[in-house]
């Protein structure tokens, strides 16, 4: 049995510097036919995250409020919509987002497979779970980061959740730090801030005709996003794949002539290093 390691695509010496690959374009098409293939096997994990992440959501408005509905008639009515409120729905939101991060970190660990054209099953949304506390502390980091940009000027708080969207990533795939991926992520984006831009911006349209479609268009879009990013971080940063290499030999004792021959076959089975 041999082992090796293989990097796809580029590094993070190669992202912070600026010379990493990226194509608009090149990433989205990718993407959508990623999607296309690996929905049937995708969908369900990307569902278990986001169903989870809407119970810790309405949890944690039941313990701040005592009913979620007051949170959602207030903010569809307008009525009531009182400053307490506002912020108990940023709060539940918050947490919701740091307390569901391991399977966020799951499913963004599948859409790696996807990037190197592996396989997955829906059981995979639990490999994050070894990652459960760097991937919350990351999380916890990164939103309180990007609620602070939203405060001081919005647009900045929309680059700030662009510049960020590597780091749960990094943090499982490469074993950094949350403050190094969150450095490392920053810089890389804005390396190849008007390529990551454009991505960006088709997604965001894509969600709010997801929207327009009374939600129904996430089934797709949400799957796709997971897809892109993964895309992205194997052209900027790399995927370390493990190959493991088996040779068997058989022997075969039915030959007409009596002697003994022996028939070699190799077998490899290659999947993402840290997925």
């Amino acid at each position: 049995m041999n082992n090796k390691s293989l990097q796809v695509g580029g590094s993070i010496e190669k992202a912070v510097s600026g010379q990493s690959e990226l194509q608009a374009v090149s990433v989205l098409q990718e993407a959508w036919k990623v999607t296309a293939k690996h929905f049937l096997t995708f969908f369900p994990a990307v569902a278990g995250w986001f169903l989870a992440q809407m119970a810790l959501l309405l949890l944690a408005l039941k313990v701040q409020l005592g009913d979620p509905n007051i949170f959602f008639n207030a903010f569809i009515s307008g009525e009531g919509l009182t400053p307490e409120v506002v912020q108990a729905g940023v709060m539940a939101n918050f947490w919701a987002e740091v307390l569901s991060a391991p399977l966020f970190a799951g499913v963004s660990l599948m859409a790696l497979n996807h990037a190197v054209g592996l396989p997955t099953k829906p059981r995979h949304l639990v490999k994050g779970f070894p990652f459960a506390v760097v991937s919350a502390v990351t999380v916890l980091l990164t939103s309180s980061l990007q609620g602070v940009g939203n405060v001081l000027f919005p647009i900045l708080g929309l680059f700030l959740a662009m510049a960020f969207s590597m780091t749960i990533t990094l943090v499982c795939e490469k074993r950094v730090s949350p403050l190094k991926a969150i450095q490392y992520s920053t810089v890389a984006t804005f390396r190849k801030i008007l390529p990551m831009s454009a991505i960006f911006i088709v997604v965001l349209i894509l969600f709010f005709l997801s929207f327009a479609t009374f939600g129904l268009g996430l089934i797709w879009t949400i799957p796709f996003f997971f897809n892109v990013k993964a895309i992205i971080y194997r052209n900027l940063f790399g995927i370390t794949l493990q190959v493991t290499t088996v040779r068997k030999n058989d022997e075969d004792d039915n030959d007409d002539q009596g002697n003994d021959k022996e028939n070699h076959n190799k077998e490899e089975d290659t999947k993402v290093f840290n997925a």
